[in-house]
């Protein structure tokens, strides 16, 4: 048996990382802040991020998925309310539109943090 063993695997011109493209890897994903000020805090594949109104967020991914039905997993907390989080969502080839509310109602609140997965193969 054989082992492979690389501190950095970098693609063919040997000048960036290998593009995941029709693998099983996450193909972006974020953690951010989304009450007071929006910020990222950590990120992959995702270029920015837009306050759209109380509980209403949208993010753009740096490269584009291939197509619109990709999996997505959308995770929100706050602190006040406990984890009582609900989310609806809009994806599309280039971003994602997410909304937060109190769980068991309509009222849409920011949240403390925001983690979004998202599986798919890359345009």
């Amino acid at each position: 048996m054989s082992d492979i063993r690389a501190d950095t695997i970098s693609d063919s011109a040997g000048t960036g990382p290998v593009t995941l493209t029709k693998q099983s890897a996450a193909k972006g994903w974020v953690n951010l802040t989304q009450d007071g000020t929006q910020a990222i805090q950590d990120s992959f594949n995702v270029s920015s991020i837009n306050d759209i109104d109380v509980g209403r967020s949208s993010m753009t991914w740096t490269n584009s998925m291939s197509n619109s039905v990709y999996a997505a997993s959308f995770a929100a907390w706050d602190m006040i309310y406990y984890l009582t989080v609900s989310c609806g969502h809009s994806k599309s080839t280039t971003g994602y539109i997410y909304a937060c509310s109190r769980a068991g109602t309509t009222i849409k609140e920011d949240c403390d943090e925001v983690h979004l997965l998202a599986h798919g193969d890359l345009a």
